[in-house]
């Protein structure tokens, strides 16, 4: 018999969350085993790592299926490698990759119950052949030789919809009794979508897939209409990594039936159909919250956003494009990420508003000043680019920025170099360095990377009036024409979180890059790309490894990192992204062994 005092402790998440955890508990005597296996805590989260060794990752599969009950969410990331052609613990990636998909896919499988799974590979067929029926109806009653009448076909969908519908209760009822109530999933693993029918619809409230374009078969798409079964859903974002990918037909109409949906992203690069879809989802009277729409390809046959007025529980619009000439907004919106804007009559309408960030493109600048009018607003972020107002702009808008008590993030792109429009360069500078209130800055210079920035009359010292924007946590600079050795003086920087110097070259010699390691402790982002650094050198290296809140770092300068300089970056235990030029004798193995032993801090 297990005390209750073992059933009572695993209830914490301190003890269930992690299950490496588990395992050592399970370990430990009987009492604890039995404790583990009578669990119903529901509390741990695991990431399922590809790249991870393929007995550890067949260790998972034949846990998963006895601890599924304990599962909360699971987690497969994204798996990029920088030589594809490479081999992994003895085999090409590609196989190595395949095998750890077919291994997640057995344990998803396994941890649903043969019945289920069957039940949803079935459901899945349903879906795609009612999805189909209804591509084809309007096509197929046109044809006078059609023997099925337009009635008739109706009837026919509203059968099939009628067994799909017994069949989801089904499903939910035997994974209930068999103890499958996972809660969030998230891949970024080929084949993501494939996995869907073997998920739980009655309790998957989180999920996030990263779609890839050479997946986007036929049989990944009909896996997505399996969208409709997951009805306890509340949080769903779908990003494509590809261009114009495809959403089979009808596979978002069932997210209209889901009472709990707060949250929808759609995100990546998708094609105009994957816009109607979204349109026709977009009309219903969703329960909204948070809605971010990014890379929907837009042409005659898809304009954008329909009005959202009808949607009277979102609070967060997030989209790239102009919302110039759309309909209405809601009222109730907190939060506006937009694009490029011209007039901000409709902005304006929003009362509620506390975060706005836009592009302004306006004819008279000084139309920024409107935003005062906002009474909740307390957090503007502002954009230029060539797209968007170019320098032109930035720089007319420029004085008006330390006016702007709300804002907090400003970024200019695309920029021409100082020398070929000085003023405009010198009024973006100097309106970005008066900017006080700013925690975030990015001033970005069109360049050739095959040129350096000469150093000449228009050559700046920037970095040092940047100094006195004592609240900045986020910085980026690029292609900035400044004179030698001038990034040092951002070491006055001590609270930035994020830092991004490129193309600095002689602007950011190894003297300012050791002395921006030492003083900047808090950096969690360092990015320090084609600048005058060696990053092979022992004393910038030891600088580096004594950022301990550090969690991603590229270096790219001259020479290569060996196995020798890698060992004083082993201490940064908080570190996911290493991204520098390696010398030959640094193969993959050897960044396995310095992973791993980042990961025993």
């Amino acid at each position: 018999m297990v005390p209750p005092g073992l059933h009572i402790a695993l209830q914490h998440p301190q003890l269930s969350t992690d299950p490496r955890v588990l395992c050592a508990a399970a370990r430990a005597c009987k009492a604890w085993k039995e404790a583990v296996q009578h669990c119903r805590a529901r509390n741990t989260a695991v990431v399922f790592d590809a790249k991870a060794p393929l007995h550890k990752l067949r260790s998972f599969a034949q846990w998963l299926p006895r601890h599924a009950s304990l599962l909360n969410s699971i987690t497969a990331p994204a798996c990029w490698i920088n030589d594809p052609e490479s081999y992994w613990y003895g085999q090409p990636w590609e196989s190595h990759l395949e095998a750890a998909q077919q291994l997640l896919h057995q344990a998803l499988q396994a941890a649903a119950g043969p019945t289920v799974s069957a039940a949803a590979g079935a459901d899945a067929a349903a879906a795609a052949a009612l999805a189909s029926s209804a591509a084809g109806s309007v096509s197929s009653t046109q044809q006078s030789s059609c023997h099925i009448t337009q009635q008739q076909q109706q009837q026919q969908q509203q059968q099939q919809q009628q067994q799909q519908q017994q069949q989801q209760q089904q499903q939910q009822q035997q994974q209930q009794q068999h103890g499958w109530r996972l809660a969030s999933f998230s891949s970024g693993m080929p084949g993501a979508a494939d996995l869907l029918h073997l998920l739980p619809g009655h309790s998957l409230t989180h999920l996030h897939l990263h779609l890839h374009l050479q997946s986007g078969t036929a049989d990944a798409l009909s896996g997505l209409s399996q969208l409709s079964r997951l009805c306890s859903l509340q949080q769903l974002h779908l990003h494509s990594n590809g261009f114009r990918y495809e959403l089979p037909a009808g596979c978002l109409d069932g997210l209209a039936q889901h009472s709990q949906l707060t949250s929808f992203k759609l995100t990546g690069g998708w094609d105009k159909w994957a816009g109607q879809e979204l349109r026709v989802l977009l009309e219903q009277p969703l329960p909204l919250h948070q809605l971010e729409v990014h890379g929907v390809y837009q042409d005659d046959y898809y304009k954008g956003l329909p009005s959202l007025t009808h949607l009277t529980q979102l609070t967060e619009l997030c989209t790239p494009q102009s919302m110039d000439g759309c309909p209405a907004l809601p009222a109730q919106l907190q939060t506006l990420h937009m694009g490029e804007c011209t007039d901000l009559a409709h902005v304006l309408r929003l009362q509620q508003l506390q975060r706005l960030t836009l592009c302004p493109d306006f004819a008279e600048q000084r139309q920024l000043l409107q935003l005062e009018k906002l009474p909740a607003l307390h957090e503007l972020h502002l954009g230029y680019s060539a797209l968007c107002g170019g320098a032109a702009a930035a720089a007319a808008a420029a004085p008006i920025w330390v006016l702007l008590p709300q804002l907090r993030g400003l970024s200019a792109t695309s920029l021409p170099k100082p020398d070929k429009q000085p003023a405009s360069a010198a009024a973006i500078l100097a309106g970005a360095a008066a900017a006080t209130q700013l925690t975030s800055l990015t001033v970005n210079f069109s360049t050739n990377e095959m040129e350096p920035p000469r150093a000449g009359e228009h050559a700046i010292a920037l970095c040092g009036r940047l100094a006195g924007l004592k609240g900045l946590r986020q910085l980026s600079l690029q292609a900035a024409c400044l004179v030698p050795g001038d990034a040092a003086a951002l070491t006055a920087l001590n609270g930035l979180t994020g830092l991004t110097l490129m193309s600095l070259h002689d602007a950011l010699d190894e003297a300012a890059a050791i002395a921006l390691a030492r003083s900047l402790k808090g950096l969690e982002h360092l990015h320090l790309w084609r600048c005058s650094i060696d990053v092979n050198s022992a004393a910038l290296l030891s600088a580096v490894g004594q950022l301990k809140q550090l969690r991603e770092l590229w270096c790219w300068g001259s020479g290569s990192l060996t196995q020798q300089s890698l060992m004083p970056l082993t201490g940064l235990s908080c570190l996911q992204q290493l991204d520098v030029w390696r010398d030959e004798d640094v193969a993959d193995e050897v960044m396995k062994r310095f992973w791993a032993a980042v990961r025993q801090q």
